[in-house]
Formats: C-alpha cells, structure tokens, sequence
C-alpha cells in the first residue's frame, strides 16, 4: 500500500480520486490547496503526489519545483483542465513523473498511478543494489549487531589509510567483500583494489606475482614484469588466504610491510611503493604460531588493525536482507521479474546453518533467479536441505493420565524442552537462544538456573 497525496481544489475530483485510489488499496491524503500540499508534507512521507496546476492560492508549478527540490526521488502526477503544450514540457523539465489531463477515465489513472509506483519501487531497488555493491555479485548488509560492529570498525580503519588489516573469518563469510568496502572508503579509493589468493599459487610463482622479476631472473623470464605491490601503487592490495604463504616468502613479505621497499626478483633496485596491506584468512594464525607454520613477527605486523567476521548462522538476522538483496540482483541481471519471498520461505532460510555461509546464500539465489517461475517463491521451491530446516512439525498430542497430573510438572518439562532446542540451535549462544524465545538475556539466565538447563551441555555462552 503506498501513501499518496492528492492536491485539488475540486472537491467532488478530490473526492472521486480517494475512492478511486482506496479501492486499490491505498492510503489517501487529499488538500485543496499547494501551501497546504506543502504544509502536510513537511511532515509527512508521501510515495507519489496528483497535483492540480490551477491551485487557488500558488500556482502547481511552484508547488512542484519545491516538493522536488525537498525530495529529488518523489513522483509527481501532474492534473489539470487547463492543459497546454508549455505547461506539460515545464512540468516535466522540472521532474514531473508524467502529466493527464481533466477530464480522465477511473481506469487511466489506476493505471499511471500503478505504473508510477512500480518506477518508484525500481528506483529504490536499484538505489539500494548500488549503495551495497562493492563488486560483480558482492554486497555489504549489517543487520545483525554483530555485522554492525564488524562495518563500524572498518568505517573506522578505512580513515587511516595506511594501517595494515587482518580480515579473519570462515570460507564464505566475505572477508574480500569487506576489504574491498575498506578500499573504497579511504582516501585510496582512487587507487586500484587488488587481490592476490596465496593458497592457490605456488611459493616461487607467488613470489614473483608479489615482487615481479627483471627479465632472465628464471628459466621462461624472457620479459621484466611488474608485481601486484608495484601495481597496487596508491592504493590496496588484498592477500587473501595469508595463512597458507610459504614461510620464506613471508619473510619477504614482513621486510616490505616494515620498509615499504621492494626489489623485483633478479633486480638490484630498490622500488618504494604506498599501498595499504589487507590480509585475510579463514585459518587459526595463532594455532599456525604455535605449529611454526607461520611467523610471529608478520603475524603481529598484520595484526595491526584485526576483524573477524562472524559466520552467517551467527547473524541470522543478515540472511533474509542479504537473500532479496541477491534474489533482486540476479533477477536484474537475467531480466526476470521481481520475486517475493514467502514467510515459509523465510523461516528455513533463517533457520539453515548456511555452512557455506553468505557464499551458499548468494549461490541459491542466483539458482531460484534463474528456475522460479512464480511471482513468491515458496519453501516448496528450496532444495531439499533447505526446505528441512525450520520446518515447524505440529505440536505434541498431550493426553491426561487416567489419575490425572500436575500442570506445573508439564510447564517446567515443556519450557526445558524449548530452551534446550533453542540453546542447540544457536550452538549455545545465550543471547540468541533469548532472542529465539523472545525472552530478554537475564531472564532466560534466570531461567535456565531455574531449570537446570545449559550447565555442561556446550558451555552456553553470551557472544552475540
């Protein structure tokens, strides 16, 4: 339902539109004049505004050029009986969505109206993509508190642009899709954003990809070629899957971090390079320390500036904005229309662990662009492990005992029950758990002592 306002000084017109305009469903607001127009929406939010050039007390160009320039993005229908080539032509030089003129057929209108308001949700979709995309399929959602801390450090970090990052967290979690948030906030975003996987390139191919070689420097060297550190020269360079370097390059590696000098494999130059170092890693560096499969000192070189990203099944509260925000996406992009999520949906794609975590969600919604031919996409269209989860069987049959029983017993037995489930879904996450029950944090506590429920079962825990 969208709230629209209408200006006309024609009562039975103003009249005719609020019945016309309910019947669809709509929340209708109607004055007879444009300081009234512009009065009301001082304080009030309207989705799409019929205005009536001929007002008694301004004339409806004035009223538009000020409704426009308080919200650039509000849609206006211009109305009017008195209709002219230069009217209309000014009216839309200044932003009017389009123009009808008195008198009009119940049906028009619903139709420019209904028209108007699927631009007006387009636009806001897309406005949102751009303002979340960092890349080709990547996005930035903080809904959880915990993702909300995690941005709010980054903002922070991203005004030194010099302060080296460790980006941990699980495969999937988008730790990429963070440093490139960084990149793009700080001063070097000018500069190129670019990314390197240790993991998958051997240490002496990987030396040279960092550093880059002078020509002959090896056998198939037969050209000088410039590395990522030189290339990256003014802004960030991305070392994903730090943990997996080899040793003797990560020597090398400290040495630039230190210097901020590098020289090309078989050069006796020395180069200086400004460019901001973000690893990231889905491996446990101070296990690695103590198993001497990393060094110390470049571990705390690149600890300067630490984020862990928290897994999604921490963060439910990301899924569903992160699931449309794709969903939206692909669509777009494989022209499909729009799809709606049904609540039954939603449930399973909150309740799923998402092992694979925002990767796996981004994965099965460009799937369900691509397959649903339905305008709501229903929990019968997930895949099978999906369409699992969250799934609310009906409740247990309680039958009376023939000598009767106590209804207290059955309310303690039922609340440990619940609380148990909602302490094993969370992993032991106290404050889930409470959120899951819609109980506050103490007086699950309370309780859970109360019931004896938690204690030596997976250490239940207050991270958030």
């Amino acid at each position: 339902m969208a709230t629209i306002l209408i200006v006309d000084d024609e009562e039975f017109l103003r009249s005719q539109l609020e019945r016309i305009l309910g019947e669809e469903g709509h929340g209708v607001q109607a004055v007879d004049t444009g300081r009234a127009a512009l009065d009301w929406t001082a304080g009030h939010s309207a989705d799409l505004v019929l205005l009536d050039l001929n007002l008694p007390d301004l004339h409806g160009i004035e009223v538009l050029r000020e409704l426009k320039a308080r919200d650039p993005e509000l849609l206006v229908i211009v109305v009017t009986g008195y209709g002219s080539v230069e009217s209309a032509v000014e009216s839309l030089k200044l932003g009017a969505y389009d123009y009808i003129k008195k008198p009009f057929k119940a049906d028009a209108i619903k139709l420019i109206v209904r028209l108007a308001l699927e631009t007006r949700r387009l636009r806001r979709r897309v406005r949102v993509l751009q303002e979340r995309e960092i890349g080709p399929g990547q996005a930035v959602v903080a809904e959880s508190p915990a993702m909300a801390e995690v941005l709010r450090q980054a903002r922070d970090v991203a005004g030194h642009p010099d302060t080296t990052v460790l980006v941990t967290g699980e495969s999937g979690v988008g730790k990429e899709v963070v440093a490139r948030w960084i990149h793009q906030l700080s001063s070097r975003r000018e500069g190129p954003f670019l990314e390197i996987n240790c993991a998958s390139i051997p240490g002496s191919i990987l030396e040279s990809e960092l550093f880059g070689h002078e020509a002959g420097a090896f056998t198939d060297a037969r050209s000088a070629k410039e590395g990522l550190l030189e290339a990256a020269d003014g802004g960030t360079l991305l070392l994903d899957e730090v943990g997996d370097m080899d040793l003797g390059l990560q020597a090398k590696v400290l040495r630039f971090l230190e210097t901020r000098r590098i020289r090309r494999l078989g050069g006796v130059r020395e180069v200086t390079v400004d460019v901001r170092v973000v690893a990231a890693t889905n491996r446990d560096l101070r296990a690695a320390l103590r198993e001497r499969q990393f060094r110390e000192d470049l571990y705390y070189r690149l600890n300067v500036f630490p984020l862990h990203i928290p897994p999604l099944r921490e963060r439910p509260e990301d899924v569903m904005p992160l699931a449309r925000l794709f969903l939206d996406g692909f669509s777009a992009k494989f022209h499909r229309p729009p799809c709606e999520i049904s609540q039954a949906a939603q449930d399973r794609l909150v309740a799923y662990p998402w092992p694979g975590n925002v990767r796996e969600l981004r994965n099965l919604m460009e799937r369900l662009a691509i397959t649903c031919r339905k305008p709501v996409l229903d929990a019968g269209d997930l895949p099978p492990e999906v369409r699992g989860a969250g799934g609310r069987p009906p409740g247990p049959r309680w039958t009376l005992p023939a000598g009767g029983c106590r209804l207290e017993e059955l309310e303690r037995d039922l609340a440990r029950s619940l609380i148990s489930q909602a302490l094993e879904r969370t992993g032991g996450n106290v404050s889930r758990a409470a959120r899951l029950l819609g109980l506050a944090r103490g007086t699950l506590r309370h309780r859970m002592s109360a019931l004896d429920v938690g204690h030596g079962a997976g250490g239940a825990g207050d991270d958030d």
